[in-house]
């Protein structure tokens, strides 16, 4: 049995022409009961805040810089300890700025950011382990442009640059005893499990005419490490070395594709997902010695009618 509440304000100001101050804060407060000798009870009482500087010379310009905190208990069976753990915690700085240009029919976004995510949690219910690390950072780049180049070609297109690093290893609480595992300090440093350096995606239509639409893109991400940061163990390695080398998921392109037949109260699609049938791997998964694979080649068929 839980309960939650919370309260919160937020305000933007144009203090100066142009120029405009966003601020924000938000308290919540979770109380749960279990049915749990070993946790019967969790209390939370936590602040989240926001705040952002943006400035906008014209109507389709803008200039940003904003940070905001964030958090989430994870009242669940990871809590059911003789010490809860602490709630996850995420705060994030972004500088950036958006475009309007040719009339609106040309967006583009560019943004720099920098996030730090502290008590990470394991998504894994099978695991023995709650926590994943006790900080990580990303730092990162994206860019983005989505608009018309003519009345019949649309496009959308994405990229980024993530530098994803465990700062502090984990820090696990037995279910029962109370005892705290530290992970090995080899995970100092590394590159963050499941984390591509880079992704991009790119899609694109255009009308042929007479109804008809063609459309393709791809989507494109770099190697996956896949491996336990929580574990206490050795750090995996190769064979006669002790160089720190994980099981590694490579990266991938996969390739879509779209035609379409549409008319004013009704239209046709076929979706053609992974074109070329390419094999490839979603993640690593971090309990085990196996992989996830991505989406196999699949037709989808859709209809809409209007009335």
């Amino acid at each position: 049995d839980s309960d939650s509440y919370a309260v919160y304000f937020q305000d933007t100001v144009e203090f100066i022409p142009q120029w405009k101050f966003t601020f924000g804060a938000r308290r919540d407060e979770l109380d749960a009961e279990f049915s749990s000798t070993t946790s019967p009870e969790l209390s939370y009482g936590e602040w989240s805040t926001r705040t952002a500087l943006s400035f906008h010379p014209t109507e389709a310009t803008h200039y940003y810089l904003s940070f905001s905190d964030s958090f989430s208990p994870t009242a669940d069976l990871y809590q059911l300890t003789v010490v809860p753990q602490p709630p996850e915690r995420s705060q994030v700085v972004e500088l950036g700025a958006k475009w309007l240009l040719m009339e609106g029919d040309l967006a583009l976004r560019a943004a720099l950011y920098r996030a730090e995510k502290e008590w990470e949690r394991n998504t894994d219910l099978e695991s023995t382990a709650a926590i994943l690390t006790k900080k990580r950072r990303t730092d990162g780049l994206e860019l983005e442009a989505a608009g018309r180049i003519t009345d019949r070609w649309e496009i959308f297109t994405g990229f980024a640059l993530m530098d994803a690093t465990i700062l502090e290893v984990a820090e696990n609480v037995n279910a029962t005893t109370g005892a705290i595992t530290v992970a090995n300090a080899g995970y100092k440093g590394q590159r963050a499990r499941n984390t591509p350096d880079y992704t991009f995606n790119l899609w694109t239509t255009y009308k042929l005419g007479g109804g008809w639409k063609v459309g393709g893109g791809l989507e494109a991400k770099g190697e996956r490490l896949g491996y336990n940061p929580s574990g206490a163990g050795a750090i995996p390695t190769l064979p006669g070395s002790t160089e720190f080398h994980p099981n590694t998921a490579p990266a991938y392109t996969r390739w879509d594709a779209l035609v379409a037949y549409e008319q004013k109260d009704w239209a046709v699609r076929l979706n053609i997902q992974n074109l070329f049938d390419e094999e490839y791997f979603d993640s690593l998964y971090d309990n085990g010695s196996f992989a996830i694979p991505g989406q196999g080649q699949r037709f989808i068929v859709t209809t809409e009618y209007k009335f």
